[in-house]
């Protein structure tokens, strides 16, 4: 098992340098790739600024007296699986959602379980502010995208036409 282990590793790796080192090209798959990297590491600071200014403001309220601050205003404690959670408690519900994770794989089923399916729920529901009626709504929109992509590639799929 680790010889084929090794075998796939190392395959994986030459084709990835193949790939990279093109003479053909490889230059501009480098260049897309450290560009997209630069790009993404500019989107994670202005997170980061966000997040950092908005924990602010929430502190002064906190200390203002207000607890509803931490979890973005009195509507989102009143209606908490609707989304709409301010950036720093979707930053903290991320965080804590993640430890969950990670201490739930130290542990042995069915506590394991439990706390593996909250911490991903919790770092989901952080990750991407969706409600309940979010949710919902997926399936129906994943066969709306599903049906679009069948009838562009002339697969049978319904596809509206516009009237004249």
């Amino acid at each position: 098992m680790d010889r084929a282990m090794t075998l796939l590793a190392g395959a994986g790796l030459g084709a990835g340098l193949m790939y990279f080192l093109d003479p053909d090209r490889g230059r501009r798959r480098r260049a897309l790739v450290r560009d997209k990297a630069v790009s993404l590491a500019h989107q994670a600071g202005d997170a980061a600024r966000v997040v950092a200014q908005d924990a602010k403001n929430r502190l002064e309220g906190l200390t203002a007296g207000d607890l509803s601050v931490l979890a973005g205003g009195k509507r989102a404690l009143e209606h908490p699986l609707q989304g709409g959670w301010s950036p720093t408690a979707r930053a903290l519900m991320t965080a804590l959602g993640g430890g969950l994770f990670v201490y739930g794989l130290t542990q042995r089923a069915p506590t394991a379980c439990v706390l593996g399916c909250v911490g991903l729920a919790m770092a989901a529901e952080g990750a991407t502010n969706a409600g309940l009626e979010d949710l919902k709504r997926l399936p129906a929109q994943a066969a709306d995208l599903a049906g679009d992509v069948a009838g562009t590639l002339g697969l049978g799929g319904r596809r509206e036409t516009a009237e004249r």
